[in-house]
């Protein structure tokens, strides 16, 4: 019911704005997020939220929802006297830890294409800069086994998300976010193309981050991690020391 509210709100207000902007509203492309934070607590099973947002021009409608950052590293595993070991690596820079993307249209088509490459939509133009020297045969090798297995811990979608477009102005699409989604900030970036031609963007601000009990262990490993991996220690033990007095006595 909120999120319905919220959307009627922000429908109205652009109507509103767009009536008094004139010509000049000419390539208005506003959006919005149903939230702007995913909170992680004890028992999260994932969420979905919604993003909407109105255009005056018609076109195509491109989202792309990704982040936060960071360096991965994919080994090729390899049989040498029987045992399976990483034989093979190679580290990539800046891949994000969830990448989603939607359209109004299909992104295969031929005019949209200088639009995808120019700013690295879809995992064709993905980019992920190997920082293991290869030749680029091998890191191409590499980070497609990386895209199927963050596609497979579903944190990359193997398909275009669909966005619907209402009245011809209107459109809103859902983004799913999957339990291990990782914490830290995301970009929301919606495009709207035009014969070709990116003729108005916008970005929402959205961020995962864990409440509770949960966030005080995340921030109190992370700001003192020796004293962390010291109480870990110390649980483990006494863990230890129970059961071992538990089933010693029986």
């Amino acid at each position: 019911m909120r999120v319905v509210v919220t959307f009627a709100l922000f429908c109205l207000s652009v109507v509103l704005v767009m009536a008094t902007a004139g010509r000049a509203a000419a390539d208005v492309l506003v959006a919005d997020l149903s939230q702007h934070k995913i909170k992680i607590s004890t028992g999260f099973a994932g969420t979905e939220l919604l993003l909407f947002g109105v255009t005056k021009s018609a076109g195509d409608i491109i989202v792309i929802v990704s982040g936060p950052e960071a360096k991965a590293v994919v080994r090729k595993k390899s049989r040498v006297s029987g045992i399976w070991i990483n034989a093979d690596s190679v580290a990539f820079d800046a891949v994000p830890g969830f990448y989603h993307v939607a359209a109004t249209n299909n992104l295969s088509e031929t005019k949209l294409d200088k639009v995808l490459r120019e700013n690295g939509v879809g995992f064709r133009y993905l980019n992920m800069a190997p920082t293991t020297k290869t030749e680029p045969e091998r890191a191409a090798e590499f980070q497609q086994a990386l895209l199927r297995r963050k596609v497979a811990k579903g944190l990359y979608n193997a398909s275009t998300g669909r966005i619907e477009v209402l009245e011809n102005s209107l459109f809103r699409t859902n983004v799913p976010f999957p339990a291990n989604v990782p914490t830290g900030r995301y970009r929301v970036d919606v495009f709207h193309v035009q014969d070709g031609w990116v003729t108005a963007t916008t970005s929402i601000p959205l961020s995962v981050g864990k409440v509770g009990m949960e966030e005080q262990i995340f921030l109190f490993a992370h700001d003192q991690p020796a004293l962390y991996g010291l109480f870990a220690i110390l649980i483990a033990a006494a863990a230890g020391y129970g059961a071992g007095m538990m089933f010693g006595r029986r």
